[in-house]
Parts: structure tokens; C-alpha cells; sequence
């Protein structure tokens, strides 16, 4: 089980350890917070990068890239139809190519204005649908287990 070690450190479960300053951490509960939003810091590099989670102020888990688990979610709520197909052709995307789709990726399929593509990308975010890293190019990742998403038309 992962651990929140006081006052800025986290161990994995894999034995890795990411320390990050004090005022790191508080600044992402507070915007876990006022954002109402899942927020994350990055510790490592490459393959071995974790993503320590917060939401609602608070620490919630380390995502491990060694590990097959899914992250802990509150309980899910339902996507719309249009969320679904955005959620689809991310996951489809990323099995075809072996990268998540651009924004402009998004753009393309679905036809519609970058501003409009972004919105999608932050509200399924903010709903825990998806997980990407702000800054980071094609960092989206699919949190839907694959059987639950609609087929792509």
C-alpha cells in the first residue's frame, strides 16, 4: 500500500521514494481543493516517472508505472454520449499508434475549434474519466476500464 511519509514524501509500493518540497505539496492540495479536481506531482524520469495524487486537499494514492492497477476512484459517475465517443477514440488512438492522440488529433476527428477540443480534454479530467499531465504532449491516459467504453462511431 502506498504511504504518505510527513511531510513531503511518498513511498510506492515498488520501494520508490518521491520527495518534493513542502511547499510543492501544499500548493497542489490547494488546487486539488479549490479546483475540485484530481492534482498530481511527477517524481523520476522516463519509465520510472510516478504520479502522486491528490483530490480535495488531500493525498490519494501514487500511480505506479510498474504497476497494473487502476487508480482509486470516487464512484464513477456516468459519462454523456459525446464524453464516450471522445473517450473511445482516445482509447482506440492510443491502441493503434501506441501514443494517446494529440489535441489536434481531437480536433481533426471530431471537427470542432481547439478551444472546444480543450474544454472536453479538462471536463473529462476533472470527472476522473482521464489522467494526462499538464505541459506534456499526448500524456492522456484512458481511467475507464475498456469494457465500459461505448464502440467508436
Amino acid at each position: 500500500m502506498p504511504k504518505e511519509i510527513l511531510p513531503a514524501t511518498y513511498a510506492c509500493d515498488c520501494g520508490f521514494v518521491a520527495q518534493f518540497t513542502e511547499d510543492e505539496v501544499k500548493e497542489t492540495k490547494a488546487r486539488s481543493r479549490d479546483l475540485a479536481s484530481k492534482q498530481w506531482l511527477v517524481s523520476g524520469e522516463g519509465l520510472a516517472k510516478h504520479l502522486v495524487m491528490f483530490e480535495t486537499g488531500k493525498w490519494l494514492t501514487i500511480l505506479c508505472p510498474n504497476s497494473t492497477k487502476k487508480p482509486p476512484a470516487k464512484s464513477r459517475e456516468r459519462c454523456s454520449g459525446l464524453q464516450g465517443r471522445y473517450l473511445a477514440f482516445i482509447h482506440q488512438y492510443t491502441q493503434l499508434h501506441g501514443v494517446a492522440p494529440a489535441e489536434s488529433d481531437l480536433q481533426s476527428f471530431f471537427k470542432t475549434s481547439p478551444p472546444t477540443i480543450h474544454q472536453m480534454v479538462l471536463t473529462l479530467e476533472r470527472k476522473g474519466f482521464i489522467a494526462r499531465t499538464p505541459g506534456q504532449a499526448r500524456s492522456l491516459r484512458v481511467l475507464v476500464p475498456a469494457d465500459e467504453l461505448p464502440p467508436l462511431r
